[in-house]
């Protein structure tokens, strides 16, 4: 089976690779060729230019884009369509406002092209761990892109949610949990330092067997452990703030624990510098996220 990947960043690159991994034929164009050839050598098929690309995928294209949300992603849609013919599908792996994937679904469909939204979770871990994948788009049509869903993900990590932007819809939720739960976890470490009691060997004790254990107090322990952690700045980058914010006031949802994460996020000052350091180096471990020095 054949799919086109546009966008090698770090989760391109590792969902390419999945994909190789699990024996699938995949396409790929990036516009730094460098890590297009990078990706070849592992066994990808590469192209050095759209028409390139679309040439090689099969009769029915398949297209999967992991491109930053907004006009870049916009404008390889509008690239793509004259390339494409009825039949076709797009499917768009970019962390964006859900009502931007109806608008992409409503391109689409003037060409006959089908269009699928798709929030992807997992990091730089989505290579070992799998991905988890939040679908949304036409249900007739779902299941010429599950194998590679299939492929992708953990045993039972994705789902069809419904039409056009449900899947960035479930992806925008996944995210205001994250914010909260990070929020909560940096709050912790705050009150632990504020009594001088040992960080490091307090969240080594929830871990086993706490009911607060996750995934995230994992990465936690190992963020707090870090050689280098003092020297990690209180200042957390975050692409996601305006998509999720524009998500909750476009449906009216009340989510005060999300308000309160968001303004610590966008909080300058030296207040707090402890938790927002913890924020910014757990995001550093899952997502592989730049922090500053």
């Amino acid at each position: 089976m054949r799919i086109g990947f546009i966008g090698l960043g770090r989760m391109g690159h590792g969902m390419v690779e999945r994909l190789l991994l699990h024996r699938k034929e995949v396409v790929v164009w990036n516009r730094t060729a460098s890590k297009t050839k990078s990706i070849a050598g592992k066994g990808a098929i590469p192209a050095y230019n759209l028409n390139e690309f679309v040439g090689k995928l099969s009769s029915r294209k398949i297209i999967w884009l992991m491109l930053p949300a907004g006009r870049v992603t916009d404008g390889m849609i509008r690239q793509l369509l004259p390339l494409l013919k009825k039949g076709d599908i797009i499917v768009d792996g970019a962390n964006d406002f859900y009502g931007n994937a109806e608008k992409h679904d409503k391109w689409c469909r003037k060409k006959g092209v089908h269009f699928f939204d798709c929030g992807v979770s997992g990091g730089v871990w989505g290579l070992q761990n799998g991905y988890t994948l939040m679908i949304g788009g036409p249900k007739s049509e779902f299941r010429h892109i599950e194998p590679f869903c299939k492929a992708l993900s953990p045993k039972n990590g994705y789902g069809y949610f419904g039409p056009a932007g449900s899947g960035h819809y479930v992806k925008s939720v996944h995210n205001i949990i994250e914010y909260v739960y990070l929020e909560g976890l940096a709050e912790g470490v705050e009150l632990l330092d504020d009594f001088n009691i040992d960080i490091k060997k307090a969240v080594s004790v929830w871990q086993p067997a706490s009911v607060i254990n996750s995934w995230l107090l994992d990465l936690t322990v190992k963020a707090v452990s870090r050689k280098d952690f003092g020297k990690i700045k209180p200042a957390i980058g975050s692409v996601t703030i305006d998509e999720l914010i524009r998500t909750k006031n476009a449906v009216k949802g009340y989510a005060p624990a999300f308000d309160a994460a968001v303004k610590i996020r966008k909080d300058k000052s030296r207040k707090f510098a402890l938790g927002k350091r913890t924020i910014a180096a757990v995001r550093k471990e899952f997502g592989g996220h730049e922090v500053e020095k």
